[in-house]
């Protein structure tokens, strides 16, 4: 039986994705986990691998077009299979139709007015689709149902009028809170109106519900005032020579949501410490004098195995949140940020908790290479279960990182610089290197991110520990 092959997610909140190129065309075979297309996300291009195996049998998405994830856009099978359309929808609206014709023709003619008021009543009211048969993505469903945006009312921009993300948040959400006073309004009106055939003890109580509806429609008139935010407009809409509006690239808009998601719904909070790295640098120097070729160990290199070893006593920190528990992963997937000219990414270099140091820093390498030609996995992409942002090639001593979600911890180091140190009586020279440790306070607490911490400065600053 024919399989058909989706817009895969490859982010923590893709929505879509372009399909830049197709690899292969309809009539070949391909394997599982081969590559067959190229896909555009927000932040790179990487390819696509077949999860089927067989004969591609049909392309459904031309090169250069935007599909919504979950979305079918190829069809592999066995050879010479027939493929099988939908049609039960339109043989069900064919049956339903003659059905809707009879109905109207038997009543009498009385009765035919009626009908067309029922239609036109159908018209104003019930003919919006439920919420259910409106085409949109998951994303789009829980933030219409935040903002309290009706999805009859949005027209979406994804393949097939299907609602994204972002026409929700473009658009104008129900006056609910708005709505409710200005049908108690009426009603108290045509309460007044009703006042003389009604017996003279209901005067009073209509006369003491006026004088606090008056006062309730004073309050609003005052606050309308303070709710209209005057010195947004000029903001987004800059007057002079010397000002011009930048259009967002897509991957600055997948970093910005990326980012306010994650700081708007994970505590973070923070535990930093001096690390000492004589010892590890002077490591690293022999060992990158006993390799071969171009291959050299990193300073990234030393503290990716370092998070290894410690994540493997701390496996919390290897987790992530969701409502109905924590998630423990069993694979270790390091993280690493990657900047180029276009933004930040942050692939995963996969299975870390068996590969040795030289192996750590051979996938490292890799990862950066591919991911500047742009030929990354899916899973790479979105398998990470801890991350390491490292600035210290700018000479940055230290900052704080946001976690990637939905990861819950992502460690931020700085540049190793010489400091003199007081060991005993003496003041030394030493190499130190700032780190700081950013985790999801609902995953875990102070006390347990200063012993991870700690931990892992206890393998840096005795780095044969690393090597065992």
């Amino acid at each position: 039986m024919a399989t058909k092959m989706t817009m895969p997610q490859m982010g923590y909140d893709m929505q879509e994705g372009t399909l830049v190129r197709w690899l292969k065309s309809v009539g070949d075979e391909v394997s599982l986990g081969e590559a067959v297309a190229e896909i555009e996300t927000d932040k790179a291009v990487v390819e696509f691998e077949s999860t089927a195996e067989g004969v591609l049998l049909e392309l459904l998405v031309e090169e250069g077009t935007t599909v919504a994830v979950g979305e079918s856009i190829a069809t592999v099978g066995a050879e010479g299979e027939t493929l099988v359309e939908d049609g039960d929808g339109p043989e069900e609206t064919t049956e339903a139709e003659p059905v809707a014709e009879e109905e109207p023709s038997e009543p009498d003619a009385e009765e035919a007015p009626e009908a067309e008021e029922d239609e036109s009543e159908a018209d104003a009211i019930p003919l919006p689709a439920s919420p259910s048969e409106v085409r949109a993505s998951p994303i789009a469903r829980k933030l219409a149902a935040e903002r309290g945006v009706d999805l009859n009312t949005v027209e979406g921009t994804g393949p097939g009028g299907r609602i994204l993300r972002s026409d929700v948040l473009a658009a104008e959400p129900m006056p609910a809170s708005e709505a409710a006073p200005e049908e108690e309004e009426p009603a108290e009106a045509s309460e007044a109106v009703e006042e003389p055939p009604m017996p003279e003890e209901e005067a009073p109580e209509v006369v003491e519900e006026e004088e606090p509806t008056e006062a309730m429609e004073e309050e609003p008139a005052k606050e309308a005032p303070e709710e209209v935010e005057e010195p947004v407009e000029p903001e987004l809409e800059p007057e002079g020579d010397d000002m011009r509006l930048v259009p967002l690239t897509r991957m600055r808009q997948q970093i910005a949501r990326t980012t306010v998601g994650s700081k708007t719904t994970i505590p973070h909070f923070y535990v930093s410490t001096d690390i000492d790295m004589t010892d590890a640098m002077s490591l690293r120097k022999e060992i990158n004098a006993s390799l071969e070729g171009d291959a050299r160990v990193s300073v990234n290199d030393l503290v990716i195995k370092a998070c290894v070893h410690t994540i493997k006593g701390f496996p919390k920190f290897n987790s992530s949140y969701t409502d109905d528990g924590i998630r423990m992963h069993d694979s270790i997937n390091i993280g690493i940020a990657i900047a180029d000219e276009n933004g930040l990414i942050m692939p995963a270099i996969l299975d870390c908790g068996d590969k040795s140091l030289t192996e750590i820093s051979a996938a490292s390498k890799d990862l950066v290479q591919r991911s500047q030609r742009g030929t990354l996995h899916a899973e790479e992409y979105t398998g990470g279960t801890f991350s390491i942002s490292n600035m210290g090639m700018f000479d940055v001593t230290s900052f704080v990182a946001i976690i990637q979600p939905p990861q819950s911890a992502v460690l931020a180091i700085g540049t190793v610089q010489k400091r003199p140190v007081v060991q005993g009586d003496s003041v030394v020279v030493r190499e130190i290197m700032l780190a700081t440790l950013s985790v999801d306070h609902r995953v875990s607490d102070g006390a347990e991110g200063a012993q991870f911490i700690v931990q892992l400065k206890e393998y840096l600053e005795h780095p044969l520990r690393l090597l065992v």
